[in-house]
């Protein structure tokens, strides 16, 4: 039979090992004044020893300093969650404060309740939600109104902003790409739309209320699996054996997206930008790397993540203002974006 790990060291353990009370140990734990410099020495050199690092649950409910904020999220792998994880964290270390993350598992009431558990039973301050699409949308209403809490995206239509909240303007960013391709000569722009059907999607929704102003036609979007990049490829290949010579213009949901679009473009024996025009979302950092360099609307979530921390960092030292900041995208233009093939389009 494998060794029984020893226990875990307690505040009693300590107090006997150094000679004091626990009284004296947690004031030590707590940073006290009313400590002396002897006695704190003492308990540190007894917390070493015994490798006693304190408890977090019970530091917060005696002094109230938060040292945990815990991260609502559906995914870690995807690079806009996983930037948004790291600029959340970066910006927790420098405040000495340390990150629990909750995955959502699953979609149904039953998944949002479990991790709503999970966060409300830990020894959080507050809690950032990645509110990139409808499970974590879910969490926002169901956390206990007792704990403070930040969304990544504002309300939906019909909502009232429930949580302050951080965002990023996709709408404007999918509005400046479906433009630039216009302005290139395109006379339509197809979609290939993120895996989740909103009541407003607004990446899809941005490029079609550019066409609507251009006065141009538009065509049903296809809807992906998934943000990866064999959705992409499927979808393009959809859309060449549905419409053909018509597509000479493509927004996709996302980069990686993108990159299953260019690679079918390719085995369909045309090419980008030269007969077919490509557009990512998000500015991935392999974009720019691809051949050709993939086009694209630029998110900075890195600093999306170190907003939402801001934010909850102010709710945490008392301010409950109801508020919605937005940052705006940019367009990055690169290399798979062209005038339209003058053989291809809706006049060839």
């Amino acid at each position: 039979m494998a060794a029984a790990f020893p226990a875990r060291p307690t505040i009693a353990d300590v107090a006997r090992q150094a000679g004091v009370s626990t009284i004296t140990v947690s004031r030590v734990i707590e940073g006290s004044a009313k400590v002396s410099d002897a006695t704190r020495s003492k308990v540190q050199s007894a917390m070493d020893e015994l490798g006693y690092f304190g408890n977090a649950a019970a530091t917060h409910l005696v002094s109230g300093r938060v040292g945990t904020i815990a991260v609502v999220t559906s995914t870690t792998a995807d690079y806009g969650y996983a930037t948004t994880i790291a600029g959340i964290e970066q910006r927790a270390r420098q405040h000495g404060m340390a990150v629990l993350i909750a995955v959502i598992e699953g979609e149904g009431p039953e998944a949002i309740r479990s991790t709503v558990r999970t966060v409300a039973s830990h020894a959080v301050g507050g809690v950032v939600v990645l509110d990139f699409d409808p499970p974590a949308h879910a969490v926002v209403p169901a956390l206990p109104a007792y704990l403070p809490a930040v969304s990544t995206k504002g309300p939906g239509p019909n909502e009232d902003l429930l949580r302050p909240s951080v965002t990023i303007d996709e709408y404007t960013g999918a509005i400046e790409a479906t433009e630039h391709l216009i302005s290139l000569g395109h006379r339509t722009v197809f979609v290939l739309a993120p895996p989740h059907e909103e009541t407003r999607e607004r990446r899809s929704e941005g490029v079609q209320d550019a066409l609507n102003a251009a006065l141009l036609p538009q065509y049903p979007i296809i809807r992906c699996e998934d943000w990866k990049p064999r959705s992409g490829y499927t979808g393009t290949r959809e859309l060449l054996d549905r419409y053909g010579d018509a597509v000479t213009a493509l927004a996709c949901a996302n980069d990686e997206i993108a990159f299953g679009a260019i690679r079918a473009i390719y085995d369909a024996g045309l090419t980008v930008p030269g007969d077919i025009s490509v557009v990512g979302f998000d500015d991935d950092p392999l974009a720019a790397f691809t051949r050709p360099a993939l086009t694209t609307v630029r998110q900075d979530f890195l600093a999306l993540g170190s907003a939402a921390f801001d934010l909850l960092h102010r709710m945490l030292d008392g301010d409950t203002a109801l508020t919605l900041d937005r940052h705006v995208p940019r367009l990055v233009v690169r290399e798979s974006t062209a005038p339209p093939n003058p053989h291809r389009g809706l006049g060839a």
